[in-house]
Parts: structure tokens; C-alpha cells; sequence
């Protein structure tokens, strides 16, 4: 093949600047990579004597504190820290050690990389993930059919926010205010601040005195120090509201208070997984300018049950699978809603809403054998669908249309089609084999003409 020289000359015009991206990416990676410095033995023998100072000073059971260090300093002296030198790698082990007394997961070891610190040693700008770039946790408000309210929260954020986020609460609740029940989801919110799920819980209460909720004991400045409901939040008070809580084996520490807080004070219905177990409160404690120890220091102590859910867990009132606490809690609201029906709805709405939400076989040992007798081509007239399985998830094609949509499972062989109220179902014959699918919700009857 020939090549003008015009366009040989882009062509190697294009090599060359390739070339010389890539060199200033390498250049840059290597220079990244030389600016961890490893760690030396004497600045590993200065973390060993610090965390053993910190944490027989602070924790808050004392002689666990020096279970823990002293679990440490054998390690260290037994050499299983000689050798790491990268600091990311040397603070991860260690924080296995400190946890492996008495499984606390407050006690951890941070370590800050080159680009978290400046020139000058201090922390670098970082952008604040649990204040107003995140909403404050506040990350969706949304109103379900059937008119269920639903509220995420992501992390109950710092302290130095709570003014600021009293409106963006207050307005929430305001947008939720005239649903018939509120799912309020905590899956995967690793915590926050006690004062700040205080400050929600309080929309949940209407009374002239504030409720105890908890109370703190603190090693690190010795003191109690307690949390309480406050009777003039900002708006809208929903006391009445009938309540469910979706946690998971995720949700820990400030996310578990707001569960085990409401659940004690029979204000809400738990639904999920056994939480992390994570009930102490803890504070940092730095080493030096990279590394940084948190401690265990704050005991809490429930105003109900008079303990906390430390190494035990917020145990849900209805257990089940994290994928699967939402539509339990959701068709919960709406049976309840369907119940009450201040509204005067007919019912056959609400079991029209409650036949959409999935029970999936995965409760019920659904195995791929029964995907896959329903793959295949179906037609019908001017219809033709594909039904294909892909990674244990089942999709339909419309041939004409050509995007492909997911499957969910209700029921027996009944299948949601989509986010959309549209519901088709596999027929089979007395031999076990799909011949027929139809739709439920709109007219479509396509017979089975081969299998992929």
C-alpha cells in the first residue's frame, strides 16, 4: 500500500506525540511511586511505642487497651513488621492486629499518601465527601408509587454541619410530609455523627420535652456526655408516620444508633441484615505527619436497653438479604397503606403496585436450570423477542427495537419487564418445556420457536 507523503507525515507526527505522552505519564507514575518514602525501622519502632502509649492511655476498658498494645509490641517484637516497608501495606496489618483482640472495628490505622499532605507537612485540600459535595448524606428524596415516601441517607455527617444541614432536613421532610408511609434506607452508610441522627430521629417524635436517647462515656476527656430528641426541629414533625428502616451488614456505627435507637423506641420496623457491630465511638490520634491511630474512646450506653449494639449488632425485626430489604419494606408500606387507606383508595391499586414487587427464587434457591428453559426466540404476528441470560440476570430483546430489557421475578413464572408496570409470563407444558409467552398486563401472546 502506498502512503502520501501528507499523510505519512501526520501519521508519524501522531506516533511521535504518542510517544512522548506516554514517556510524561511514565515519567509521572515513577515520579509518584519515588515519592513514598518506606518506612525505616526506627520510624516503625516510633508508630510500635506510640500506639502502645495511645491505646493504654484512651481505650476505653482499660485492660483490653492493654490486651491490644501488648498483642502489638509482641508482634513487633517477634519480627512481623520487619520487612514492610511500604506505609499503606505496614498500616493495614497493623490494623488487623488492633482488632484482633476483641473484633472492635473503631480501632483503626490511617495512613495519608503523598498527595493528601503539602510541601509544608500539613493536610492537603481534600474534597469533603460528608459535607455539602455529598449533601450531607441526604443523596435521594423520592416519593414511590402508592405514595410511599423514601429517603437514603449515605452518612450522617460532621458535626461542624449540623446548622447547616437543619434546612436540607427540614426540607426533606417537608417533600415527604403528606405520604402514607416512609422507608428510610441506611444499607451501606458506614456512620457519622451522633448528634446528627439525633437531630432526625427528632422529626419522628412530637413532645414538648426532648426523649434520651443516649449516653456517651468518654476516656479521652472523662466525661458522660448525653444525646436527646430536640422538640423544635424546624418544620414539619411526622410522629404519626408509620415508619421502616432498611439496614445491611454494612450499616455501622452513627447508621446503627439510628436504627437500634428507633427500634428500641418502637418507632420504626427494622428490615435487613445483623449490622456491623460497630457501637463505640472513636477519636484520632496522630503519630506523625502520614500516620494516625483511632482509638476507641466513647462507650455508648443506650437510654432503653442500657448497652449498645458493640460487637452484636442492630438485629432487624425482619431478616433478610440486602438486595431483597427494599421490597420487603416496600410492599410492608403498601399493605399498610392499603390497611389504613385514609384516602379511600381502592384497593385494587394497591394490589396492583404489590404484584410488581419482586420475590425472587434467590430466597428460594433459584438455580440457572430454570433461566435457561426460558431462553430462546418467541413470535407472535409482527412480535418477535429474544429472551438471553447474562450473568445470572435474564433480559428481553425486542428484535425491531433492539434494546435490551431486564427481567425481574415476581412469582412462579411471572416477570416484571423493566421499571415499567408491565408484567409477561412463561407458559409451560406438562413436560416441563416453556411453549408460550404472553403478557398480563398488555395483550401479546408469542409462542417459543427456538432455544439459544
Amino acid at each position: 500500500m502506498t502512503i502520501k507523503l501528507k499523510n505519512k507525515s501526520a501519521f508519524l507526527l501522531q506516533i511521535l506525540y504518542s510517544s512522548i505522552l506516554l514517556f510524561i505519564l511514565t515519567q509521572n507514575v515513577y515520579a509518584q511511586q519515588s515519592t513514598i518514602k518506606s518506612v525505616t525501622p526506627k520510624e516503625l519502632n516510633t508508630i510500635i511505642d506510640s500506639i502502645s502509649v495511645i491505646v493504654k492511655k484512651y481505650y476505653i476498658e482499660p485492660e483490653i487497651g492493654e490486651a491490644i498494645a501488648n498483642h502489638i509490641h509482641s508482634k513487633y517484637q517477634k519480627g512481623n513488621y520487619n520487612g514492610i516497608t511500604n506505609p499503606q501495606t505496614l498500616a493495614d496489618s497493623i490494623q488487623v492486629d488492633l482488632r484482633a483482640i476483641n473484633g472492635d472495628v473503631h480501632m483503626s490505622m490511617k495512613y495519608r499518601s503523598p498527595r493528601e499532605i503539602n510541601i509544608d507537612g500539613k493536610p492537603s485540600e481534600q474534597v469533603n465527601k460528608t459535607g455539602l459535595w455529598t449533601n450531607y448524606g441526604l443523596s435521594e428524596i423520592k416519593i414511590l408509587d402508592g405514595n410511599i415516601g423514601y429517603l437514603k441517607i449515605k452518612h450522617f455527617t460532621q458535626h461542624q454541619y449540623l446548622n447547616d444541614i437543619k434546612p436540607v432536613i427540614t426540607s426533606a421532610v417537608e417533600s415527604l410530609k403528606n405520604t402514607d408511609a416512609l422507608i428510610v434506607d441506611v444499607r451501606n452508610n458506614g456512620g457519622g455523627f451522633e448528634e446528627m441522627v439525633a437531630y432526625y430521629i427528632s422529626y419522628f417524635f412530637d413532645t414538648k420535652d426532648p426523649i434520651h436517647l443516649s449516653d456517651y462515656r468518654c476516656s479521652l476527656h472523662n466525661h458522660t456526655y448525653g444525646v436527646s430528641t430536640d422538640p423544635n426541629v424546624l418544620g414539619t414533625k411526622l410522629p404519626d408516620i408509620k415508619l421502616y428502616v432498611l439496614v445491611n451488614a454494612n450499616t455501622g456505627s452513627a447508621a446503627e444508633s439510628f436504627a437500634y435507637m428507633l427500634k428500641h423506641l418502637n418507632r420504626a420496623t427494622v428490615i435487613g441484615e445483623v449490622t456491623v457491630g460497630a457501637g463505640n465511638g472513636a477519636s484520632e490520634h496522630k503519630i506523625n505527619n502520614r500516620f494516625s491511630i483511632y482509638v476507641s474512646t466513647e462507650e455508648t450506653i443506650n437510654a432503653i436497653t442500657k448497652t449498645s449494639f458493640e460487637k452484636v449488632g442492630v438485629i432487624p425485626h425482619i431478616k433478610t438479604t440486602s438486595a431483597q430489604a427494599f421490597p420487603k419494606g416496600y410492599r410492608l408500606a403498601l399493605e399498610y397503606a392499603k390497611e389504613k387507606n385514609t384516602k379511600e383508595i381502592d384497593p385494587s391499586n394497591y394490589n396492583h403496585l404489590i404484584s410488581f414487587i419482586s420475590t425472587p427464587k434467590s430466597e428460594n434457591s433459584i438455580n440457572q436450570k430454570y433461566y435457561s428453559k426460558l431462553i430462546g426466540e418467541y413470535q407472535g404476528g409482527n412480535i418477535h423477542i429474544t429472551i438471553t441470560l447474562e450473568n445470572g440476570v435474564l433480559f428481553g430483546q425486542i428484535r425491531s427495537k433492539g434494546g435490551k430489557i431486564e427481567l425481574t421475578l415476581l412469582k412462579d413464572n411471572i416477570f416484571k419487564v423493566g421499571d415499567i408496570n408491565e408484567r409477561i409470563e412463561f407458559v409451560f407444558n406438562k413436560k416441563g418445556d416453556v411453549i408460550q409467552l404472553i403478557g398480563i398486563d398488555s395483550p401479546m401472546e408469542l409462542t417459543k420457536v427456538s432455544s439459544n
